[in-house]
């Protein structure tokens, strides 16, 4: 029932008039309630730019490095015209095709090109693909439509049209309409017939769901939706909905986000200068109406996609007022794109004018991701078709894009668990030893030296003390020992907490925090850990000597390594209050401290790790105490001195502590907790660029439930440290806060690639 009709019912029937009031004030709260979903939904999708600002000068975006190669450079006298290039692998080889044209655009003696390379940089001489349909001076051309691979075959598309033509319904622009699919037989192309009827498609159809799907502009350039049946062999097509003025959409490209929304990114056929986008929530079969965006366009094709680290990127001209620059943006969730650099600028002379011929321009991109590159095809000044190769190890980097694709770890109890043997270094004892947590690992004289905070009750008890056992083979423990006893028995107010153990000059040391008292109730109020003070001990081969202080006011979380020649380890002093630690190897105890604090809402950073990546930028990796369930992350460029301010990252945390390494064969590995709820699983992913992690495998899952009773650790694998060691990742951790264990993971098992 509408709500109008509810407005104009007569009764005098009280009680039936409360009923349809109240249905009637249900349904006008649905409405709005929809509406303003609905007004949520079109301001994200217009908000396609992160910042305006960012693309307010394009002529001053920092040229990307690249290789750029000709693929096609006519002479004088030749094929003048050039344009809609597209790029495929196939067969060991790089195929690009291209419509091409005697003087200009869309003419009648229109064919279809193509040439290969081996290495993308050194091209064939080109050849035709398909010719003039009806010969010279009559209307028939073709115009280029994709080359892609399906079936384990490489296929092209070009649509064949007849140029403009007046009609009783309108103006036609291109008569006689048709897609046609070819076929590389080994030797030549095989014309194998019409592909779809009165389509124009932008590029060539790819998966969407179970189906393929592609979009197409009719003999009138209205635009159009396509999804094939399973098959891939019977099409429906759907009009995509619209009204003036955003009713004229042409040339997009689209791409699938990670929670499976596709988007359509057009070029305005009305010249607004802006992009428009459009989503699909169900496969491709409903669209919303476009709406215009933020992101300026020269009112030219775009192509946007996917790269291998998750990230999606937005290739077009940003410039409002011609095509050039050709420029690329990033975006880690598909909806805001940021970090706009050039792809190429400043465009040469156009050597042979013609119909439709910007000079001075870059145009018509399609983009193909192939051994660490991003290829791109495109046209400059629509005469010459070229290639640049861009290294995507090169392209800048997102902070808050720490996971590939968030939504592998969106059921965490489904993270394939990882092949791996599962020990107990120590299992806590009732009214003994119920309490152990913050385990470290690390391997000395042929043996491995595990240590642990240890109390007889609760955490953090005044009894609280160090234990440590030995093992050579990483699954039978000694019986453990004491590394540092209570201080001033079970009554006094001192306990420890062990801080770590690590190698420097041949030596192990560990490291144990000693404080008169763990109130974090106090934080941002008071003290919290009273009387802190980083004491060092070294082993001497059978037991631990004691060293002094060896940092004051420090509870650093993991032990120092080097980095640019000094030691370094992140700290929070007796307030938490989070602090960098600096020191020249040769006198490790006198520390350099440099405050990280941060405006809100990154004022409560706990329990940091660290690495340094390839590219000698420091990463710190950051627990986030305000309970955002999300890592945190800030990175440095000058060996720790200053650090950018920190980010939520994509990758979630349960709010506990985390780990980070790297193995001999190069891949930096994170360990946390990545579900949001609790402290299970626990679970590893792994990155090539230290930027952006991804291969995810549970360490351990489905933990216990606690033996005594202690109900906040329930079910919990937490406080993680790892190293490698004889090609295994050796990850020893707390479960339940009771008992200490360490699973064996071998490095090959994981398929690292």
């Amino acid at each position: 029932m509408s709500l109008a009709v509810l407005c104009t019912m007569e009764t005098t029937n009280i009680a039936a008039l409360q009923k349809h009031a109240a249905l009637a004030a249900h349904l006008a709260s649905a409405l709005l309630m929809a509406a303003a979903a609905s007004g949520a939904q079109e301001n994200r999708a217009a908000n396609l730019l992160a910042s305006p600002a960012l693309l307010a000068n394009p002529h001053t975006l920092e040229l990307l490095p690249s290789r750029t190669s000709a693929v096609y450079k006519p002479e004088e006298g030749g094929w003048q015209f050039n344009l809609h290039s597209y790029l495929a692998w196939y067969d060991g080889k790089f195929w690009a095709v291209w419509s091409s044209g005697r003087v200009d655009e869309d003419s009648g003696n229109q064919v279809v090109r193509y040439a290969t390379s081996s290495d993308g940089h050194h091209w064939s001489p080109s050849a035709i693909l398909v010719d003039d349909p009806d010969g010279p001076g009559k209307p028939g051309r073709w115009i280029t439509r994709g080359i892609f691979v399906r079936g384990g075959k490489l296929h092209a598309l070009a649509a064949h049209g007849e140029g403009p033509r007046e009609t009783p319904q309108g103006r036609e622009s291109w008569h006689n309409l048709r897609l046609v699919r070819f076929e590389w037989t080994g030797k030549q192309w095989a014309n194998r017939g019409t592909y779809l009827d009165n389509c124009m498609n932008n590029y060539p159809p790819r998966p969407l769901g179970e189906r393929l799907f592609m979009t197409c502009r009719d003999s009138f350039t209205r635009m159009s939706t396509a999804l094939s049946d399973p098959s891939g062999t019977r099409w429906t097509v759907t009009p995509l909905p619209g009204a003036p003025p955003d009713d004229h959409m042409s040339e997009p490209s689209w791409y699938v986000d990670h929670e499976g929304t596709a988007h359509l990114l057009f070029r305005d056929a009305r010249r607004s200068k802006y992009l428009y986008h459009s989503i699909s929530r169900d496969q491709g079969r409903t669209w919303t109406a476009p709406v215009r965006t933020n992101y300026p366009d020269a009112t030219s094709k775009n192509i946007a996609g996917a790269l291998p680290d998750g990230r999606f990127f937005l290739i077009n001209n940003p410039n409002q007022k011609g095509r050039d620059p050709l420029a690329i943006s990033f975006s880690s969730d598909g909806w805001a794109f940021s970090g706009p650099r050039a792809l190429r600028a400043n465009a040469p002379p156009q050597r042979f004018p013609g119909r439709a011929k910007g000079p001075k321009s870059f145009q018509y991109p399609h983009a193909l991701v192939h051994d660490g590159s991003l290829w791109v095809i495109y046209s400059t000044n629509k005469e010459d078709i070229e290639v640049s190769e861009f290294r995507i190890s090169d392209f800048p980097k997102d902070p808050k894009h720490l996971l590939a694709n968030p939504r592998t770890v969106e059921a965490p109890m489904d993270i394939p668990l990882a092949t791996g043997r599962t020990s107990t270094v120590f299992q806590g004892r009732e009214s003994e030893s119920q309490f152990n947590l913050h385990s470290y690992l690390v391997w000395h004289g042929g043996l491995f030296i595990a240590a642990w905070s240890s109390s007889r009750i609760h955490e953090e008890d005044p009894d609280q003390h160090i234990l440590f056992a030995t093992s050579r083979d990483g699954h039978t423990w000694s019986e453990p020992r004491i590394l540092a006893r209570d201080p001033d028995g079970p009554q006094g107010p001192k306990r420890w907490i062990t801080r770590g153990l690590f190698s420097e000059r041949g030596e192990i040391y560990a490291l144990g925090a000693l404080v008169s008292s763990a109130d974090y109730g106090k934080r941002g109020k008071d003290v919290v850990w009273k009387d802190l003070a980083l004491m060092r001990y070294q082993w001497a081969g059978k037991q631990w000597i004691p060293l002094g202080t060896y940092a004051e006011n420090c509870m650093n979380n993991f032990p120092p390594e080097r980095l640019g020649g000094r030691l370094f380890m992140a700290c929070r002093d007796r307030n938490m209050d989070l602090f960098t630690a600096t020191a020249d190897p040769s006198v490790p105890t006198q520390w350099i401290y440099t405050r990280m604090t941060m405006p809100p809402p990154f004022d409560h950073l706990d329990e940091p790790s660290w690495f340094e990546g390839p590219d000698h930028v420091a990463h710190m990796i950051i627990r986030d105490n305000l309970r955002s369930h999300k890592l945190i992350h800030t990175y440095s460029r000058d060996e720790g001195k200053t650090w950018s301010l920190p980010v939520h990252t994509n990758y979630p945390d349960a709010t506990s502590k985390n780990f980070t390494g790297r193995t001999s064969t190069g891949w930096f590995y994170l360990v946390n907790n990545p579900n949001a709820e609790r402290r299970d699983p626990l679970a590893v992913s792994f990155s090539r660029d230290g930027w952006t992690f991804g291969h995810t495998v549970a360490v351990r899952k489905g933990a216990p439930q606690p033996r005594f009773g202690r109900k906040r650790a329930a079910g919990s694998l937490l406080y993680p440290h790892a190293m490698e060691h004889n090609g295994s990742l050796w990850v020893i951790y707390s479960t339940n806060k009771e008992d200490i264990q360490i699973t064996e993971i071998r490095l090959a098992d994981l398929d690292l690639r």
